[in-house]
């Protein structure tokens, strides 16, 4: 886990990205921290008040867990679900955030918020998902797979992220372009035909 030091570091670090995108300010957009209700949490009330809300049964069902459990699942890991809703849940409660955003991978933990958020409150939230980008075989890429690509400099160099991009499998080329650029759909349609055709 990382230390509060490490968490606020990457926060100041996420909003200066965000910030050449998304203007933050009174009556604009507001970025908070989440180790500021996190970290106080009192386990036996958290357990009281949130982990009442969940079904063991329901969150085994989960496909985030039951890819998980083949490899092993530590406490840890289990209660994510719960720790990522009740963020949704104090979010929408003490910032009116009615929707989350996430990756397709999070859909169970996002649900997990929505439910929370009718059985405490008794309103609705919502979630989106984004589709996950995946190689041809299936595999995440991404941070956790170890093969991130990252839009700061400071993270991937301008050199990298050329290269990265070059060096993606064939099979995978006209995915990435459909998913990451404003090309016309019926351009990358063409683009992924001149491929298949003959020499």
């Amino acid at each position: 886990m990382l230390t509060r030091e490490d968490i606020d570091h990457n926060a100041e670090c996420f909003k200066h990205q965000m910030e050449r995108f998304i203007e933050f300010g009174p009556g604009k957009a507001q970025m908070v921290n989440n180790a500021d209700w996190l970290l106080n949490l009192n386990y036996v009330d958290f357990l009281r008040e949130v982990g009442a809300c969940f079904s063991v049964n329901n969150m085994l069902r989960a496909e985030c867990y039951k890819q998980r459990m083949e490899r092993g699942l530590s406490f840890f890991e289990f209660n994510y679900m719960i720790m990522q809703s009740y963020d949704f849940y104090y979010l929408f409660k003490n910032y009116g955030c009615n929707m989350q955003f996430g990756g397709d991978d999070q859909w169970s933990n996002m649900l997990g918020g929505t439910e929370l958020i009718r059985k405490k409150l008794g309103k609705d939230a919502h979630a989106m998902t984004i589709t996950l980008l995946t190689d041809s075989q299936g595999r995440k890429m991404g941070k956790t797979a170890g093969n991130a690509v990252w839009l700061d400099p400071n993270k991937t160099s301008p050199y990298e992220f050329y290269q990265y991009w070059r060096n993606v499998g064939d099979a995978d080329v006209i995915k990435c372009i459909r998913m990451l650029t404003f090309l016309p759909m019926e351009q990358i349609r063409e683009m992924s035909h001149v491929g298949r055709q003959p020499a």
